[in-house]
């Protein structure tokens, strides 16, 4: 708990990746530790490496996450974490360190479905390009007769 910059209680709503990271967006219910509104983006490396994780869609679960390194979003999230090996709870834990916790603030991110690299994007202006260069081509040529 210490070690993390934000403990929260949230469920993932939607899931983006970026090369070797996924984003996920996260609607907040309670927060614990830090300053957050009642949507955050959490980012995490795909497919486990360098203590990645994942998350279900849906699901509600306490979080642990700090500001982000290797990740493009506001905070990041890590599967590497101490096992205690029994049917421990870790939200009473939190609860005796910080209180009840508190509602999340109005606002945060709209939405982290939306990706698109760079070659997609020149590819789609030099189609916009090519497509309007026909269209005054094919006009000329229709003045022309």
């Amino acid at each position: 708990m210490s070690v993390a910059s934000t403990v929260f209680l949230g469920t993932p709503t939607e899931k983006s990746s970026e090369g070797f990271a996924d984003i996920y967006l996260f609607d907040v219910s309670r927060v614990y530790k830090g300053d957050l509104a009642s949507v955050t983006s959490v980012g995490t490396l795909a497919d486990g490496n360098g203590c990645g994780t994942s998350y279900v869609l849906g699901t509600e679960r306490l979080m642990f996450v700090s500001a982000p390194y290797d990740v493009d979003a506001e905070h990041e999230g890590y599967g590497c974490e101490p096992y205690t090996g029994t049917d421990f709870d870790v939200q009473a834990a939190v609860e005796s360190v910080y209180g009840a916790g508190y509602a999340p603030r109005a606002g945060g991110v709209p939405s982290v479905g939306v990706s698109v690299d760079r070659s997609t994007v020149i590819g789609g202006t030099v189609a916009v390009a090519l497509l309007a260069a026909l269209g005054w081509f094919g006009w000329k040529r229709r003045g022309a007769q």
